[in-house]
């Protein structure tokens, strides 16, 4: 009985170590930058841009959230048709930081 005991604490420290190098070894690869949180990526967008819209505020979303260095991802309106239009209002109710705004109101943004 007493082996039995020795062989689950030695696996539940065997795990719990494991575990630890695990975070401290992704946490070394992969640091996450969270001192500029003021940071804005701003994509410009015109008429009949709308699979490149899409592409790139999922690719920001990806690296904001792998990398950080920015908070929120403004789509600047220049010159944008209905269906563009569209799509951008749907990737901003995906995601809370993501914004439409114009020209005039991107200094108001920043």
């Amino acid at each position: 009985m007493q082996l039995l005991e020795d062989g689950i604490i030695a696996a539940l420290a065997a795990v719990g170590l494991v575990t630890l190098l695990f975070l401290i070894i992704s946490a070394l690869v992969r640091p996450r930058c969270r001192g500029t949180l003021d940071a804005v990526a701003v994509v410009p967008c015109r008429g009949g841009d709308c699979a490149k819209l899409e592409h790139t505020v999922h690719m920001l979303e990806r690296t904001r959230y792998e990398y950080g260095g920015f908070c929120r991802i403004v789509i600047l309106d220049c010159g944008i048709d209905e269906e563009t239009r569209k799509v951008a209002a749907l990737l901003c109710k995906e995601d809370y930081d993501v914004t439409l705004c114009s020209k005039e109101q991107l200094p108001a943004q920043l």
